[in-house]
């Protein structure tokens, strides 16, 4: 008991410390999201403060040419610059003293004020940014004359800086976040309320003018803003549990090991030395046809037995049935927690098909990770209820040491079709379905079919011809081309990898791709593809005939090449093809799978100039998350959300979310699969402005692009 309560103890101690830790990360991941966010709100601001310093500077350009002599001339110049901005509160006219001559919105029956004002164009450190009125920043552009160095007048605005921010901030903050802005010179509070001592806080400098950071913009959430169910609450209630559950776990051990102590001692008393000549011998027939471990009988046994009942009942050939359930993760269970658990696991799993088997049945280990069970009188209905049960068993939670381990598997069944059905066979295709429900998502229970076996030569044959045309060069590439729906006008070419076999039947890309993994030749397949397009890019180029831009499709597993990047920049440079007329489509495998250095290689491409696409968006793993980490500039939506346009709810909301969250990220949207006109008004409606299809374009050979291309020359001239 003593053991138990010190175990126990330890295990509160890690959860508090694993608590303390998960409190710590949590609040530097918030942290760095409010850094991201007042940096993008202060673009935002200094954006803003970009377009109103760019009319001013307009009309100051045009003034310099032709400088008002009175009031009226210079209120009429002025007026529809201050209608155009609600931040404008008044404009002034100021001579080369800097004293006030005019202003607009001004009390005229008193002397002209005189204020100090910034200038833009001044250097650093001589902007008067000691204003403290948010609501009165003066800025004013220098007008010079003729042959004078030095400004004859000025002409200024008075900006309402406090509103421009509280326009842009609504868009950024929520009910939990506030925004405080400080003078950068000496921390002074022009700006919000004061940070609160524990609140997860943001900076980022705001530039006025582009000559020096006048403001720091703070943002900050209020503590206990985070949801209460956290990831820190979890793991103190996980660890409460845990140790609940290791305590009676430990005590039922205990518990379990004097019985079993107890027994044996009992069982020990009752042999004699009589006995024992006969237990060497049914030792002997017993390890030749058991597993060694789970004590049940093994393939050779299992063989035995099939041909048994295959001689007693030849007359009815559909009297047997096999299940084989084949476990799948047992090897890394054996990695992760040793071969002690591994082989404690399968005598688990042995006695659980044990508890569940019926009572003729003929359980068997095969191998390390399969499991085999011969029944009789199992229709092919009751078989597939049978074998669902027994998948549910094993799938139950084992436990050490109060850890849960997840056991999952896939089930094969096999029945025997004619009385001469061998043992092997039966066996064989007990196997081949198992393999085929765990090639299935969310394994499932699977019947043994011929096509199986007619599918897996016909994939072998296919694996090996397309093996060969990759090494043999037998491919080619097709391009099929993105129309601007606003005026037809073709946009840009998609290069799609095409392979034609021996009897004249065209396999898909997705074929060609996925056997390229399968078989390792990805990165070969990969580097010819880009070469290939650009080359194709490079001629059409020196045709004059190219279009804006050629996409070429990147397989998630290139990326595990690290210097996937740098191949791709050395062909644009070979190939002498702009790097801003290239954009990499990407599969969203690219965003699960080593995403740092995904990371990386990404934005090396996008500061080389290369543009980068999501293809297929919304049907695997994207989310904003990736879009607001990855240089990512256009998004495809995927032709099985366009097929049912305009008919389909869901896919009209699904489509509208998509182009809607495009266009406040200012990303590019294309759809794909579009084929008919209806598709393309709907789409055009939502405001997606370009698509792909056999509604405009089939995907072609370059003979039919180039006469395609050189037809619509006048349009794509414009991009060369």
């Amino acid at each position: 008991m003593i053991f138990i309560a010190l175990v126990c103890f330890a295990v509160l101690v890690a959860t508090f410390l694993l608590y303390q830790a998960a409190q710590s990360q949590q609040a530097q991941r918030i942290e760095k999201l409010l850094n991201v966010e007042v940096q993008a709100l202060s673009r935002a601001v200094e954006r803003d403060i970009d377009t109103q310093l760019t009319r001013l500077s307009a009309l100051a350009s045009n003034i310099e040419l032709d400088v008002p002599s009175t009031f009226s001339t210079w209120q009429a110049l002025v007026q529809q610059t201050q209608q155009d901005s609600a931040y404008i509160s008044s404009l002034f006219w100021a001579d080369s003293r800097r004293v006030i001559s005019w202003q607009t919105h001004a009390d005229t029956s008193h002397d002209q004020p005189r204020f100090s004002f910034d200038v833009v164009g001044e250097p650093e450190g001589q902007l008067k940014t000691d204003q403290p009125d948010l609501t009165q920043w003066r800025i004013a552009y220098p007008i010079y004359s003729r042959d004078r160095a030095e400004p004859s007048y000025y002409l200024g605005a008075i900006i309402n800086l406090d509103a421009l921010i509280n326009e842009v901030a609504s868009d950024y903050l929520n009910q939990h976040q506030h925004l405080t802005i400080t003078r950068w010179a000496n921390d002074t509070v022009l700006r919000g309320d004061t940070i609160s001592p524990f609140a997860a806080v943001g900076s980022a400098p705001l530039r006025l003018t582009s000559t020096q950071s006048a403001m720091q913009l703070t943002l900050w959430q209020e503590p206990g803003a985070s949801q209460f169910i956290s990831l820190p609450i979890m793991i103190y209630i996980a660890g409460m549990l845990v140790a609940l559950l290791l305590g009676i776990t430990l005590y039922l051990a205990e518990v379990n090991l004097m019985s079993r102590r107890a027994a044996q001692t009992t069982i020990d008393y009752l042999k004699n030395e009589i006995e024992q000549r006969k237990d060497v011998e049914q030792q002997l027939h017993f390890i030749a046809n058991h597993d060694a471990l789970t004590y049940l009988p093994n393939r050779h046994a299992l063989t035995r037995y099939i041909q048994q009942r295959v001689h007693e009942s030849s007359t009815y050939p559909h009297d047997l049935a096999l299940i084989c359930v084949d476990i799948d993760n047992i090897k890394e269970i054996n990695d992760l927690y040793g071969q002690a658990v591994h082989d404690q696991l399968l005598v688990e799993l042995a006695q659980r098909l044990q508890r569940v088997r019926q009572t003729d049945d003929y359980i068997a280990k095969i191998s390390d990770d399969q499991f085999a069970i011969a029944g009789s009188e199992l229709s092919p209905l009751k078989a597939e209820i049978y074998a669902k049960q027994i998948r549910k068993t094993i799938e139950q939670p084992f436990f050490h040491h109060a850890e849960e381990i997840i056991v999952t598997c896939a089930v094969g069944i096999s029945y025997r079709y004619d009385a001469s059905m061998p043992a092997q066979e039966l066996l064989r295709h007990a196997d081949t379905a198992a393999h085929r429900a765990r090639q299935l998502s969310h394994h499932r229970v699977v019947v043994f079919q011929m096509a199986m076996r007619d599918h897996l030569h016909q994939k072998k044959d296919t694996e090996y011809a397309i093996r060969k045309a990759i090494q043999g060069n037998e491919l080619s590439l097709h391009f099929q081309p993105q129309i601007d729906l606003n005026d037809h006008s073709i946009a840009g070419i998609e290069a799609l990898v095409r392979w034609q076999d021996t009897e004249g039947a065209v396999i898909s890309p997705d074929t060609i791709v996925r056997t390229a993994e399968d078989t390792g030749l990805m990165r070969q397949l990969g580097t010819w593809v880009v070469n290939e397009a650009l080359e194709t890019y490079a001629t059409l180029l020196a045709q004059h005939c190219a279009p804006p831009f050629i996409a070429i499709n990147i397989s998630g597993h290139e990326f595990q090449d690290s210097f996937l990047a740098d191949t791709i920049l050395h062909a644009i440079e070979r190939h002498q093809v702009p790097p801003e007329r290239v954009q990499i489509e990407l599969t969203e495998q690219v965003f699960i799978e080593n995403l740092s250095q995904n990371q990386h290689t990404l934005h090396t491409l996008a500061a080389a100039g290369v543009s980068l696409a999501i293809d297929d968006f919304g049907t695997g793993y994207s989310s904003l998350a990736y879009l607001k980490h990855f240089p990512v500039d256009t998004v495809k939506i995927d032709r099985s959300f366009v097929a049912d346009l305009p008919h389909c709810k869901d896919d009209i909301v699904i489509c509208q979310a998509v182009i809607k969250m495009a266009q406040l990220l200012k990303l590019k949207v294309v759809a794909e699969g579009v084929e008919r006109e209806d598709q393309r008004d709907f789409l055009l409606d939502l405001g997606c402005r370009y698509a792909q299809g056999h509604l405009y374009h089939p995907s072609m050979n370059i003979h039919q692009l180039t006469a395609l291309l050189t037809q619509s020359q006048p349009i794509t001239r414009l991009f060369n």
